[in-house]
């Protein structure tokens, strides 16, 4: 009975009658926030990186005037978000991250004021003391070793400072709340990001397993880089602004690397799909195909479900697959499923 009153929620969250409640995606590359305002999901988003600049009383002032968030530590002043990007590349510089494969970086000594300062710029304060807030968090990796549970108690911690009430979500399982309402939310999320690849298989909106790669975006950057002897910058700028996976004749020497680690990356993560599907003691009986959603800024090129699709033919998941299909808003499915659990959460007070 209870099953059933949460997914009757659900549904009910996603057809706007409900408004309460907030979803962060916490990503590499991006912090994302989604609210409701009536029937309106809506999104703020600040980039996931900072830049040092030099710290003076007058270009402090200059910060001030223009409204660019940034924080002074140990006489040292840090650009912060989105404006960070500007002022690397006006010094020709790369920016730094505070996240490193999907969770805090343990080797970026200012991670943490600036993770925090960037949460609490997307989120804002609550609408009022003890709102419901769903974060999401990596599921952990298959082939690496780093503290998801670190992670996510620290960002469970800035946002009770903000007085809110934060609850974490496996980031593919947020994807399957945003996208298969009318799937009774049964069926498989993956969201190709920056610092891994997360993974969920799900059925009536309870996950059977979920999992992250470590390989993902910055990977397949860092290898083309390597192969071809050409910037990780230069090979990512490629990659976001003009590959097209769909395209087969006449490709460039980067873009045909990119074309082989894309392969690479997608059969990795397939492999371990079937390895988790063997090592899983209790299936459900899936009694219809299932639909695949993909996400994530890794998998914005042209012609990646395509790609996607042909592999998935070729290795097979030992359980009929349907559709296999973009988000409707790849970059903020993550965000708005977290949406979607914190409204239904909202809705039981």
């Amino acid at each position: 009975m209870k099953k059933a009153k949460k997914e009757k929620d659900l549904v009910q969250v996603l057809k706007g009658k409900l408004e309460k409640g907030k979803g962060v995606d916490i990503g590499t590359m991006f912090v994302k926030c989604a609210h409701k305002k009536g029937d309106e999901v809506i999104f703020k988003s600040q980039r996931n990186a900072f830049f040092e600049v030099e710290h003076t009383d007058f270009t402090k002032n200059i910060l001030d005037n223009s409204k660019v968030k940034y924080i002074i530590k140990q006489d040292k002043l840090y650009v912060v978000g989105d404006e960070s990007l500007q002022f690397a590349n006006m010094f020709n510089k790369e920016t730094r991250r505070p996240l490193s494969r999907g969770v805090i970086s343990p080797t970026e000594k200012e991670a943490l004021p600036m993770v925090e300062l960037l949460v609490k710029s997307v989120v804002g304060m609550p609408n009022y003391k003890e709102e419901i807030v769903y974060f999401s968090v990596p599921g952990e990796p298959l082939d690496a070793n780093f503290n998801v549970l670190y992670h996510m108690k620290t960002i469970e911690g800035f946002l009770k400072a903000l007085n809110y009430t934060p609850k974490s979500i496996n980031e593919g399982h947020g994807i399957i709340l945003s996208e298969l309402a009318e799937e009774d939310f049964t069926g498989m999320g993956l969201s190709f990001g920056g610092g891994m690849v997360n993974v969920c298989l799900s059925y009536m909106s309870v996950p059977v397993f979920k999992f992250s790669v470590a390989k993902a975006g910055d990977w397949i950057d860092q290898q083309v880089s390597m192969a071809v002897d050409e910037t990780a910058s230069r090979v990512s700028a490629i990659k976001e602004s003009s590959l097209d996976l769909n395209k087969e004749g006449n490709l460039s020497k980067v873009e045909s690397a990119l074309s082989i680690y894309y392969n690479h990356l997608i059969e990795y993560v397939i492999e371990n799909i079937k390895d988790e599907f063997d090592k899983a003691r209790r299936m459900p009986q899936f009694t219809k195909p299932i639909s695949i959603i993909l996400s994530g800024g890794t998998s914005l090129p042209k012609g990646f479900s395509n790609r996607f699709k042909e592999i998935l033919d070729r290795l097979k998941l030992p359980i009929p697959v349907g559709a296999v299909r973009m988000a409707g808003q790849p970059l903020r499915s993550v965000a708005k499923g977290a949406l979607v659990a914190a409204s239904a959460d909202e809705s039981k007070k």
